[in-house]
């Protein structure tokens, strides 16, 4: 190999694009992470979650595992590995940090005291402004995972009825006023009663307890958080949000706002919806 094609590679490498992701759990760190990779990037991954390695390590450079209150430790890692760029992506729930307090390095205590409130954009926010701090910039989720936000229209092949779309119009309109004042971003209607809303517990959970009452199929709709940042907590239904709805009888439908809400593997999800008679809408 000559000289000048040793030269070439080297300046391949200085020049390639680098991102940190940081993973939380579920499947969307490794489907952002591929995304990233067919983008051009290498990409050193940050796990916070016992299955997200396998999800991202296929597609990473680099997999280093951490931990979500060492914020001062996690920074230098970052700092580290020489990235300019991150984003965070994943499940990471606020009750599991909260209730793992004793673990938090003082670079999280301190950070964590100037906070007014405990809630999810507040914990998300401050992470991402740490790091803006250092010189590390926030990507927004969406600069990967355009491809899975659906645009308006009906993902089945069952419509919804005519009564479905009155609870739908009324659910999307509940689920917008409580995501705007922060209680939860999802809805579980049957009739225009309100059966289920999310909170704390996250969004399979509340459908579960709609389900539960309805004694059978009902409506799930599901929004963005009204004025969210836009480096953090994209809404997402996946495989899991309609094994939840599955009652005794088949029916229901799961609505999200278009080109809001990610849908994870919508192929399979139409296919499992199909067999249940649920109907999927971007509305």
């Amino acid at each position: 190999m000559t000289n000048s094609v040793m030269n070439e590679q080297r300046e391949a490498v200085k020049t390639r694009k680098r991102l940190g992701l940081l993973a939380g759990g579920g499947k969307l760190p490794g489907i952002l992470a591929q995304s990233a990779k067919n983008k051009g990037y290498d990409v050193t991954a940050f796990t916070m979650a016992e299955e997200a390695p396998a999800r991202v390590g296929p597609h990473c450079v680099k997999v280093i595992e951490i931990a979500p209150g060492q914020l001062g430790r996690n920074m230098e890692l970052i700092k580290k590995e020489g990235l300019e760029e991150i984003v965070f992506i994943g499940k990471m729930h606020k009750a599991e940090l909260l209730k793992s307090a004793f673990k938090l390095d003082w670079t999280a205590v301190r950070e964590l005291s100037k906070l007014t409130d405990f809630s999810d954009d507040a914990i998300q926010s401050l992470a991402g402004d740490l790091a803006e701090r250092h010189g590390v910039k926030v990507l927004t989720q969406s600069e990967f995972l355009k491809h899975i936000f659906p645009d308006v229209g009906v993902l089945t092949k069952r419509q919804p009825t005519a009564d479905e779309y009155v609870d739908i119009e009324y659910g999307i309109n509940i689920a917008r006023e409580l995501a705007r004042i922060h209680i939860g971003q999802t809805v579980v209607v049957k009739d225009r009663m309100i059966l289920a809303i999310e909170a704390i517990e996250g969004t399979d959970a509340a459908i579960r307890r709609g389900v539960q009452l309805a004694g059978g199929p009902v409506v799930v709709c599901k929004v963005p958080k009204k004025g969210k940042d836009p480096r953090f907590d994209t809404p997402t239904v996946g495989m899991n949000t309609l094994e939840a709805m599955v009652a005794s009888k088949p029916g229901g439908v799961l609505a999200v706002a278009a080109n809001e809400v990610l849908v994870v593997e919508e192929q399979e999800m139409a296919a499992f919806a199909d067999r249940h008679s649920i109907s999927m809408v971007s509305v």
